[in-house]
């Protein structure tokens, strides 16, 4: 209302000023005529330029049309698109937990090869133990041949199995392994023999093994191998074929078999072993492997099952099977490895494919979203295009042509009127009454104003909060509990409404005041409603009042434990956040310090800790130059080591604990020497003590066989050889030779040997071993082995015919010594003695005889009568055949004496015939079973 009052206002202003301007009416017009023409086409400009912002504004909204429908479709291919994403991102995922399964499936199947490798290892060395144990229990010569036995049937191309069968031990198995030690002790070597199939076949096989020199190995080719098929096995329990017992094998080497264990038994016992041996013409085992041969020798004791053949064999075969199982398990293990590492490589693969091809449709969706978003701003551009022409350019425009006309129309007024200088009263009052309408307008204006810019200050505010913070909330909002999917629906919609007009804000609230009024007028129907069914519902108040106060606290619990979730999750967010920082501050201070370090390296040993704190006080900068000038001073010094007091502090140090390992070593070397002193006293305080039991009790033994004799033993020293080799030595000499040597504990170093000394009489000198005969030194070794047998007791002692070289009386004494001994309360000992002379025998506890006819000795138990007897007999012969010899001995001096031809031929005639004799009495000796008794005494 101002702007025109204030036109008209000037139009009256002007009619009066032209009344007072021109002189006629006439020119008056002409005037407002020519104005009005100017004012004519001020409106047809104004009004073409309203027509072109009318096309602008329809050009403007037909664009936005077209971006609005380009932004629809633009939304659905980035719907699709996140489908795609959400999609590939899941096989992504699953692509992603398949090769962090195959990666610990490949870290578990490598724990598993560690572990095979290891197990591999041992067992290659437990096998090549077994060999080294096998090859211990064989010949050094079959064990190199059997060696190279397999590479020589592979050259010669042999067929395994029926040419060439391996060791006997190898084809066949124990059917129980009870039987180890029988069957051992049956075969003996025969277990490493080879079996083949034909001796041409051995004969190829010892050529090459003669030719190269590869050792010795005994063939057993099956075609010349003889077996006894009519062999008759006795019927007993105390006895089993072996055969067929104890071991199991293959029909190809029955042969073989049969060769070795066809004449064996396995036996109960010893004495069942020696009965059925000798009936049968078997050998017999018994389980111990006590061995009766047929032959009638017996054999066994003590075996040693560390040594066992059998054993070894089985040890090597089942470390052989064991590294063999290992082997290809382990080879099972690297294959299923190669095909977890072949598909990890596959999924990885796959993996970068699928993550490229994300990559690729992320890139695309962020150009697509960026293209949504410039057609979002190019809508949003429009719309304010067309809301400032609909809004502002148009309604002024507008105004302003009615302006226009409005003016032109009171021109056209006033031409109509007379030239006038004055007002009319009608005009004089509109012109008081419009500058009174003119002041309260412009004071309504200024009013208007300041609340206008409170509401531009507010509108400002509330856009910048809106813009700023709540679209942003809202985003994140519809990101927290939508899909992507959603998401970009709702950003597109949030979008598209972000930036209404103001006309259509005006509009839906004026909408939303109707719909309020009808929403109140409803709820007042409503609340009528309510009031006349409140009566009917009075007795289910109570229950829903209980309910809600269950409701209430149950949704105050689930507040507090969302406002308790709430601060966990924001000090979780805080703590994560801090931990990034601290990270982050974490890996530049290990920077600065990897730096740091650096710089301490080039600069070399660091000072001491009392030199260090006189720069504490410094600030970084300030040392950084202290460092500059001090490295410029340094630059003077370059041809000087810098390391040479790192290299003095590492000597020093080194030499320190090298002077300390010395003192270490000094004190265990004189440790060590101390020990062996000790153990050089002690080692000479037991042979000084042993020797002078043994020469104590060789006195009395020398004194019981020799009543008017004695004996010594006498140590020779090197002190003897000295005074032998320097007779003529001075006396000074002498004396330093006593001080050094002490005949109470000398020093075993000076011995050189013990020396003998015995006298066979009273009286007399003694006499050396050298310079006795051979019956006084049988007898001055007895008395030595008495000696040491009383000073070190056995539990029995083996003597063969040790009273062959004494006369009548010695041998009394020793047998009457050996009868004392055997009977003695403080050391009794057994003695097994072999004697053709009757003392032995007469002091002996029981006498057994050994007899030899047809190659086979015999064993038998005689009484001591029939042992004298025998004794007799055999002395009687000896002595006839004595007489023989030597009546045959002096007739051949006598003939050799004379010259006589003929007499040499009597007497070599004679010598002939006793010889004869001697043969004769021998094999009557024997056709009457040769024995020799045996005395034993217990």
């Amino acid at each position: 209302y101002c702007r025109p009052a204030k036109k008209k206002m000037d139009g009256l202003y002007a009619k009066q000023g032209r009344g007072r301007q021109y002189k006629s009416k006439q020119e008056r017009d002409q005037y407002l005529q020519s104005h009005i023409d100017e004012l004519q086409g001020a409106k047809d400009d104004k009004q073409s330029l309203m027509q072109q912002q009318r096309d602008a504004l329809s050009n403007t909204r037909r664009s936005i049309t077209t971006e609005t429908n380009v932004l629809e479709r633009k939304t659905v291919d980035v719907q699709k698109r996140t489908t795609s994403l959400q999609s590939l991102q899941k096989t992504i995922d699953e692509k992603l937990k398949q090769r962090a399964d195959i990666q610990e499936k490949r870290m578990a199947e490598y724990r598993k090869t560690e572990q095979l490798q290891d197990s591999v290892r041992e067992a290659r060395e437990t096998a090549h133990r077994a060999v080294s144990d096998m090859r211990k229990v064989m010949p050094r010569a079959t064990a190199l041949g059997l060696e190279n036995l397999d590479r020589i049937v592979v050259q010669e191309r042999l067929v395994p199995g029926q040419e060439y069968f391996g060791m006997l031990m190898e084809n066949m198995e124990l059917v129980d392994p009870k039987f180890r030690t029988a069957v051992e002790v049956a075969a003996q070597n025969s277990l490493f023999h080879v079996i083949v199939d034909t001796d041409a076949t051995a004969a190829k096989l010892m050529k090459r093994l003669e030719r190269d020199k590869l050792g010795r190995v005994t063939f057993l080719p099956l075609n010349r191998l003889r077996v006894d098929t009519n062999i008759q096995y006795p019927d007993s329990s105390d006895v089993q074929p072996m055969l067929s017992t104890c071991i199991r094998y293959d029909r190809k080497v029955e042969r073989a078999m049969q060769h070795v264990f066809q004449k064996k038994l396995l036996a109960r016992s010893v004495d069942v072993a020696s009965t059925w041996s000798a009936k049968c013409g078997m050998d017999a085992i018994t389980l111990d492997g006590d061995l009766c041969s047929r032959k009638g020798a017996l054999t066994g004791g003590f075996v040693d099952v560390q040594r066992s053949r059998l054993l070894a064999y089985a040890q090597q075969m089942e470390a052989r099977e064991t590294l063999r199982k290992l082997e290809a398990e382990d080879r099972e293990t690297k294959r299923t490895s190669q095909e977890i590492h072949q598909t990890a490589q596959n999924v990885s693969q796959e993996l970068l494919r699928l993550q490229g091809k994300q990559s690729e449709l992320k890139n695309m969706q962020d150009t697509m979203e960026s293209e949504l978003e410039s057609i979002q701003g190019r809508i949003d551009h429009y719309g304010k295009q067309a809301e400032r022409l609909e809004k502002t350019t148009i309604p002024t425009l507008e105004t302003e042509i009615e302006s226009l006309a409005n003016h032109m129309g009171r021109l056209q007024e006033e031409m109509a009127t007379e030239l006038s200088s004055t007002l009319t009263e009608e005009e004089r009052s509109m012109l008081a009454q419009l500058k009174t309408v003119q002041v309260e307008l412009a004071k309504e204006i200024e009013n208007q104003n300041d609340v206008v810019a409170k509401v531009g200050v507010e509108r400002q505010r509330l856009e910048s909060l809106l813009n700023d913070n709540l679209f942003k909330r809202r985003q994140e909002l519809i990101e927290e509990g939508l899909s992507s999917g959603g998401s970009k629906n709702n950003k597109n919609r949030r979008r598209s409404g972000k930036k209404k007009s103001a006309a259509d804000a005006a509009a839906e609230q004026s909408k939303r005041k109707e719909d309020l009024e009808q929403r109140q007028r409803e709820l007042d129907d409503a609340i009528h409603a309510c009031d006349d069914i409140e009566s009917k519902l009075q007795d289910a108040r109570e229950e829903d009042e209980s309910l809600r106060a269950d409701l209430m606290a149950a949704k105050n619990e689930l507040e507090k434990l969302k406002s308790k979730d709430l601060k966990n999750s924001r000090s979780l967010e805080e703590a994560q956040e801090q931990a990034e920082k601290t990270l982050n501050k974490r890996s530049m201070c290990i920077s600065k310090r990897e730096l740091y370090m650096r710089k301490i390296q080039e600069l070399g040993s660091l000072p001491p800790a009392s030199e260090l704190s006189n720069y504490t006080a410094l600030t970084i900068p300030g040392l950084m130059r202290q460092l500059d000038g001090v490295n410029k001073k340094l630059k003077k010094y370059s041809h000087v080591n810098k390391k040479a007091y790192d290299q003095y502090v590492n000597f020093s140090e080194q030499r320190e604990a090298l002077l300390k390992r010395k003192e270490e070593l000094d004190s265990g070397a004189e440790k060590v020497k101390e020990l062996v002193e000790s153990l050089d006293r002690q080692k000479d305080e037991a042979i000084n003590r042993t020797f002078r039991g043994v020469s104590a009790h060789f006195k009395d033994v020398f004194k019981e066989l020799v009543p008017n004799g004695a004996g010594e033993l006498v140590m020779r020293t090197a002190m003897d050889d000295d005074a032998d080799r320097d007779d003529d030595s001075s006396s000074e000499d002498d004396e330093e030779g006593k001080q050094k040597f002490d005949p109470n504990n000398p020093n075993v170093s000076l011995y050189r040997g013990v020396g003998i000394k015995v006298r066979f009489s009273a009286v007399g000198e003694n006499y050396m071993m050298s310079q006795l005969s051979g019956g006084q030194k049988a007898l001055v070794a007895m008395a030595l082995i008495f000696a040491i047998q009383r000073c070190d007791p056995a539990p029995f002692y083996l003597f063969d015919e040790l009273d062959q070289a004494l006369d009548s009386t010695y041998r009394s004494a020793v047998a009457s010594m050996i009868e004392r001994q055997a009977n003695s309360a403080d050391n009794p000992a057994q003695f097994i003695v072999s004697t053709f002379r009757p003392e032995l025998v007469q002091v002996a506890s029981h006498c057994y005889g050994i007899s030899h006819q047809n190659k086979v000795s015999n064993f038998h138990h005689l009484g001591k009568k029939d042992a004298l007897h025998f004794i007799a007999n055999l002395m009687s012969e000896e002595e006839a055949v004595g007489e023989v010899t030597s009546l045959a001995t002096s007739r051949a001096s006598r003939s050799a004496a004379g010259g006589d031809g003929s007499r040499k031929r009597k007497a070599i005639a004679a010598a002939d015939a006793a010889q004869d004799e001697d043969e004769a009495a021998e094999e009557e000796s024997m056709n009457v079973d040769e024995a020799r008794p045996v005395e034993a005494s217990a």
